[in-house]
């Protein structure tokens, strides 16, 4: 899916930055992944997934600000307009579900 080739072409982004400040990046604490066996909670999990991203990269930008780092600051706001528009579409999604019902949303997903 598009929006896995875009998370993880961020997190190859952020770290490529973070070696570039001669940091050393750290994978393995990963936040907890949910995947529902349902379209409908799936999304929902999805938009907390992405909501917590967005204050993420919003706190990063006003860090990065404070210490005048230009080059970071671009970099997230860049990523940030991204997982907006990842929200946006989610959005979208979960209100074609509660305004046509979930058995009419999966049957137009099919064709």
């Amino acid at each position: 899916e598009k929006r896995a080739v875009d998370e993880m072409k961020h997190a190859e982004k952020l770290i490529t930055r973070i070696l570039f400040l001669e940091g050393r990046p750290t994978v393995s604490n990963l936040k907890k992944i949910t995947i529902g066996a349902e379209v409908e909670p799936q999304h929902k999990s999805d938009w907390v997934a992405e909501d917590s991203a967005i204050k993420s990269y919003n706190d990063g930008i006003k860090r990065a600000v404070e210490l005048g780092d230009s080059g970071t600051r671009e970099l997230l706001e860049s990523i940030l307009k991204d997982e907006e528009a990842h929200i946006d579409w989610l959005e979208a999604q979960l209100d074609q579900i509660k305004q046509m019902g979930i058995q009419n949303y999966l049957a137009e997903q099919t064709t």
